[in-house]
């Protein structure tokens, strides 16, 4: 579980609850969705994205208690493309704690279907933005929106032609990523658009959201990789390799390890494999990968009136 600082917290967990309100509010037929619906609510721990919008409507001056509805859709819908990617990606249990996921808790077909039903639920709260927000605003969050959701989800399919694919570049895979931090990109982008940014502020939030969503990804990797035995394996196995591999895809030495785990999974060949991986330079070279995405998003960050809550970010 990511440890949040408070505000975060805080700012991201009411969000997170308005979103599953509305979300049960509808009239739900199935006591067996309803149920399912409200034990993942309570599960639900993903404070950080939705808490971006406000900082990011702050960050400009605006009126963080507008971004609600905007921020309500993105959290289901992101919520419903996250299920169906643990379905694509087979992944029932997550962590060496053997934290099961919605699949591994209630299969594939249950979880399919309550992922359908968070994308629903999340368009249906784009209707409030009428209300709020003046014409053409509301058709920019909705682009924005629209924009974020269409390539994460290329982004998705695109990643099928990474697993077990020993012959994918960093530049390849840095490409990936990026279009995998387009939904980061949309919540910077949509809190500027609500809170009044200038042109330049607003352009400057989506390169600054995107560049932390990129930076999430490669921290997840960096974790997978070196903290976490099962999860590697799962990412070597059924996923896109992470990037500390990736960088090693050139030397003779990983790609028979990895050939050699798939044939004989086991503790001793992922240890060796991650020795190899601090040994040849590829956990520097993603530390400094991570490093450099900071310091570029640092700099747009700084490029809104006030900066302060986006840098806090990275202390």
């Amino acid at each position: 579980m990511p440890d949040y600082p408070t505000t975060i917290k805080e700012v991201g967990e009411a969000l997170v609850k308005a979103a599953f309100e509305d979300l049960l509010s509808n009239k739900i037929y199935s006591k067996t969705a309803l149920k399912i619906l409200k034990e993942y609510s309570m599960k639900w721990k993903d404070y950080f994205r939705p808490a971006l919008m406000i900082f990011a409507c702050k960050s400009v001056g605006g009126n963080p208690s507008m971004v609600s509805p905007a921020a309500k859709a993105l959290i289901l819908a992101s919520g419903g493309l996250d299920i169906h990617d643990d379905i694509i990606d087979e992944s029932f249990v997550r962590s060496e704690k053997m934290y099961k996921t919605m699949v591994g808790q209630y299969g594939v077909s249950r979880s399919l279907l309550i992922g359908d039903c968070l994308i629903i639920g999340g368009l249906k709260c784009l209707h409030e933005l009428w209300h709020i927000l003046p014409k053409d605003k509301a058709l920019a969050v909705v682009q924005a929106i629209n924009q974020g959701l269409f390539e994460l989800g290329s982004a998705e399919m695109e990643e099928l032609n990474f697993v077990r694919n020993f012959q994918v570049t960093p530049r390849r895979y840095l490409r990936l990523v990026r279009m995998k931090a387009a939904d980061v990109e949309a919540y910077t982008k949509i809190g500027g658009i609500i809170g009044g940014g200038s042109e330049e502020e607003i352009d400057a939030l989506a390169n600054f959201g995107r560049l932390l969503g990129m930076i999430a990804i490669l921290r997840d990797d960096y974790h997978d990789t070196f903290y976490d035995k099962k999860e590697l394996f799962s990412r070597i196995t059924k996923e896109s390799l992470p990037l500390p591999i990736v960088y090693s895809l050139g030397d003779d030495r990983c790609i028979t390890l990895l050939n050699e785990m798939l044939q004989q999974p086991g503790d001793e060949n992922i240890s060796r494999l991650v020795s190899l991986l601090k040994d040849n330079g590829s956990e520097f070279k993603t530390k400094k990968t991570i490093d450099n995405l900071v310091q570029r998003a640092k700099k747009f960050a700084n490029r809104t009136k006030d900066p302060r809550i986006l840098i806090s970010i990275f202390r």
